[in-house]
């Protein structure tokens, strides 16, 4: 009788158990998931990108002689793979090369100006490019001066060379630069 008192204690215990585990099931304890963040990669501006730089201010071959440097704007975003690596009005630089005035008989002036380089974010990128400005000569009016003023119509200047303000220059970079995604858009 106690065996089978026991028996059914024990079998009664065993069922508890079982229909318990079968009503409140516990799922064992799940990993978490680790899942990688995608590696960014850098952006990358090439060697040879073209850059659309504006004069802000004239430049020209009456007031600025060789050696003078000049500001210029980032016309448009420079985009790399639908990414602005550079933005609009970020500060370029440019430099006179040669400047050559006005002269008499009407010789016109003349000008030639280098890109430098543009600074984006705590960046100086580097840039090819030049632009070569000529003034108008005056040899028709110069002639025409003789012949009514005599030997003073050779006094006669042409027109200095310059670059005005608003003017468009294409620069190309000189190297490939690396941005970090975080850097890009400076």
């Amino acid at each position: 009788m106690i065996a089978n008192l026991l028996l059914a204690a024990a079998t009664a215990v065993a069922g508890f158990t079982a229909q318990a585990a079968a009503v409140d099931p516990v799922p064992p304890a799940a990993a978490p998931a680790v899942v990688a963040a995608p590696e960014r990669q850098p952006i990358v501006l090439p060697k040879g990108t073209m850059v659309r730089l504006m004069v802000l201010n004239e430049v020209n071959s009456r007031d600025h002689q060789a050696g003078h440097r000049f500001v210029l704007r980032v016309d448009e975003d420079v985009l790399v793979g639908g990414v602005a690596v550079i933005r609009a009005g970020a500060k370029g630089w440019g430099e006179i090369v040669s400047a050559q005035a006005t002269g008499g008989a009407g010789k016109r002036g003349r000008l030639n100006a280098k890109l430098l380089y543009l600074e984006a974010g705590h960046r100086r990128i580097g840039l090819e490019g030049e632009r070569q400005a000529a003034g108008t000569g005056s040899t028709g009016e110069v002639v025409t001066s003789v012949v009514v003023f005599g030997p003073l119509g050779l006094l006669m200047k042409g027109k200095n060379a310059s670059l005005k303000a608003g003017e468009i220059i294409n620069g190309y970079t000189t190297e490939a630069v690396e941005f970090a995604e975080t850097q890009a858009a400076s």
